[in-house]
């Protein structure tokens, strides 16, 4: 990895050939970082794996096409080259927090490269993305009671009950046993570990309470984020990202990684930036589920879970112009028929309903 000048070798992640060295060739190490990479064993070898998995996660959680990962790359990059003296202890952490990204990215497709670096960097973490990872290789609301799904079944009923049984024992963690206990609105309940493997919404009901309860990562500012390819496989793991708490503690539910595994759409990026900084001032915790919801409905729009019918007209907001939304709605139908690969007059469609339920959520208050 060139730093200085983000060379092709990083971005276009070339296969790494050199086992002891860095990703780039120290032959040509110009700057104090590259020479600071090349002396360092750990930092070398941090940087090979990095180039390793972002050789995974620039394509898209669709399977095809490119993810968004070149943006988030040269912004790691770039925080990189800003690091300052003590620098190797910098850079050590800089490659910790990417590649601990980079692993929830590739989980999908490489999950015994993946996991070893997750475990290392967020061992809290690390059980329930490898759950995860296991239930997504099953189809949508599978029979698990299936004798070919029995060693899944049992690893991830290992790896979730000791989370389970802290909701249902610690008195700090109460209330997300509550949530648990008390039917929603589609009338799911969990209370024992069996409850989770009766549907895809069981499951994600179980995961969407767990992010404030679980330990601090070992990495600071560690990304507690399912990954988005898994949520493409089961669409319903998206309410685990959702607001449940109704309070401050939403803000620690887990989120997804879909800005940078999916495609890019800056147009869809540019508008959600300009509807949060004109967001009117909302009173009360309530305000913390509003903004949730709404980051949930950006996250439908990009992965195309648009809920059929007709498209409602566009409300006005503070700060957004007809062309900003002319442009996501143009961005949004080449996208549907590009990826999802929707007949033009079908993705039209969807890229309008979508569009009509972003502005119909965004600046609301309850």
């Amino acid at each position: 990895m060139i730093l200085y000048a983000l060379a092709p070798l990083v971005l276009a992640a070339a296969p790494v050939t050199a086992q002891t060295g860095p990703s780039f060739a120290c032959s040509t190490a110009a700057t104090p970082t590259e020479k600071a990479i090349c002396a360092d064993p750990k930092l070398s070898a941090l940087d090979r794996e990095m180039a390793q998995l972002f050789a995974v996660a620039k394509e898209s959680a669709f399977g095809s096409g490119p993810s968004n990962q070149l943006a988030a790359q040269r912004a790691a990059l770039q925080e990189m080259r800003a690091c300052k003296l003590p620098l190797a202890a910098c850079l050590l952490d800089r490659y910790a927090l990417r590649n601990q990204e980079l692993a929830i990215a590739a989980l999908p497709k490489r999950p015994a490269a993946a996991l070893p670096i997750l475990r290392r960097g967020d061992p809290a973490f690390a059980p329930i993305l490898e759950a995860v990872q296991l239930w997504s290789e099953a189809p949508v609301d599978a029979n698990w009671s299936v004798p070919e799904r029995a060693k899944s079944r049992t690893r991830i009923t290992a790896l979730l009950q000791p989370y389970l049984t802290g909701l249902q024992t610690k008195p700090d963690q109460s209330f997300g046993n509550s949530i648990l206990r008390e039917p929603g609105t589609d009338g799911v309940t969990v209370k024992t570990i069996d409850d989770l493997f009766r549907s895809d919404r069981h499951f994600a009901t179980f995961l969407n309470v767990l992010g404030p309860y679980v330990d601090e990562p070992r990495i600071a500012g560690a990304p507690r984020t399912l990954p988005c390819a898994a949520i493409v496989r089961h669409p319903r793991l998206l309410d685990a990202t959702g607001p449940v708490f109704g309070s401050t503690m939403d803000n620690f539910v887990f989120r997804n990684d879909c800005s940078d595994t999916l495609p890019p759409l800056p147009s869809l990026g540019a508008l959600q930036t300009k509807l949060f900084q004109s967001w009117p001032e909302c009173e009360g915790t309530i305000r913390y589920m509003a903004y949730s919801s709404f980051n949930r409905d950006i996250d439908a729009a990009r992965l195309g879970l648009v809920e059929p019918g007709k498209a409602k007209p566009l409300p006005a907001r503070k700060g957004v112009t007809k062309p900003d939304l002319d442009g996501v709605e143009r961005d949004l139908t080449t996208y549907y028929a590009t990826y999802l690969h929707r007949a033009p007059a079908d993705a039209a469609t969807m890229a309008r309903v979508a569009l009509s339920q972003l502005m119909t959520d965004a600046h609301q208050c309850d």
